[in-house]
């Protein structure tokens, strides 16, 4: 593979090694974290170390539906894979993401279902992670038709959550992913990606959790499921000097919605440094690696 591809190939497999990596700490307090991380070693949900969660089984439907679709975003059929998903019972799907779904088995147009709920809810309750978690194999493939993600991002994350903030926060990340993959510079293309979303709804406080999640801003409390939590922490920690690892674990080491705040910045992480700088001792114990690795290389080949 070229560099292009090798770094889209990073952000498909990335993504699934940061969501495992994270969820044996998930959802703990960050003084609870140990230090050091002791990365795929632990079981989840009472299975192997290196089993992944909702996070990779909904990228998955996103890019086998790109790949089936020869790079065009369908929204219908990502639902459809969404749906044959959800079928299934995973023991792990955001209690936001299970409404949706199953609302969606009556609706007739993807987005609708998402809208349905959003109005039942509330927007105090509706901004999870739980579309931003798989976006950024999308921008990853949309390195020279970026701004088709303007439109394409958004109805993305309205397949599940309709709140603007999290189609601003897909926005942001799918940009940054394309503009990672690209090979441009990290810092510039964050800010590049913040400066697009600045005047959507979330736009400044991500460009603030961007800077200081972590920080001044702990994601671990009680929200800590808040898609700009995620996005802002994967977008800064794409843009610093760090390797996939380090960024990896620092993430991770925060606390709050582990599996998928390491998801999201693993993707980052994948698309900056490329596969060939995933750990292989990682990469080894990661749940159905082979199945992965070829659906990445599938992916990868798309790109232009």
């Amino acid at each position: 593979m070229d560099d292009l591809r090798e770094r889209v190939a990073g952000c498909a497999l990335g993504l699934a090694i940061g969501d495992a990596l994270g969820a044996p700490f998930e959802f703990r307090r960050r003084e609870e974290v140990p230090d050091p991380l002791p990365a795929f070693e632990l079981s989840w949900n009472d299975r192997p170390p290196g089993t992944w969660t909702d996070d990779t089984a909904m990228a998955r439907s996103l890019w086998r539906s790109l790949v089936d679709a020869g790079g065009r975003l369908d929204v219908r059929d990502v639902l459809a894979r969404h749906l044959a998903w959800i079928r299934t019972d995973p023991p792990d799907a955001g209690a936001l993401t299970r409404t949706v779904l199953h609302v969606a088995r009556e609706a007739t147009e993807p987005g609708e279902a998402a809208r349905i709920v959003w109005e039942r809810r509330g927007p105090e309750v509706s901004a999870g992670n739980g579309s931003v978690m798989y976006c950024a194999p999308l921008g990853a493939l949309r390195t020279r038709h970026r701004e088709v993600l303007v439109e394409e991002a958004p109805a993305l994350s309205a397949i599940t959550h309709w709140d603007e903030r999290c189609r601003t926060a897909c926005l942001a990340v799918t940009l940054a992913a394309a503009g990672l993959v690209a090979g441009e510079d990290p810092a510039l293309t964050v800010e590049a990606a913040l400066a697009a979303v600045a005047d959507r709804d979330g736009g400044e406080e991500l460009e603030y959790l961007a800077a200081e999640a972590g920080r001044a801003r702990r994601i671990d409390g009680p929200d800590m499921g808040f898609t700009l939590f995620t996005a802002g922490v994967a977008l800064q920690v794409a843009a610093q000097e760090r390797g996939f690892e380090e960024g990896l674990r620092h993430v991770v080491s925060l606390g709050g919605d582990t599996d998928t705040n390491a998801a999201v910045a693993g993707a980052l992480l994948g698309a900056r440094h490329g596969r060939t700088a995933l750990p292989a001792t990682w990469l080894d114990r990661l749940a159905d690696r082979e199945a992965l690795e070829r659906e990445a290389e599938a992916l990868a080949g798309l790109a232009p």
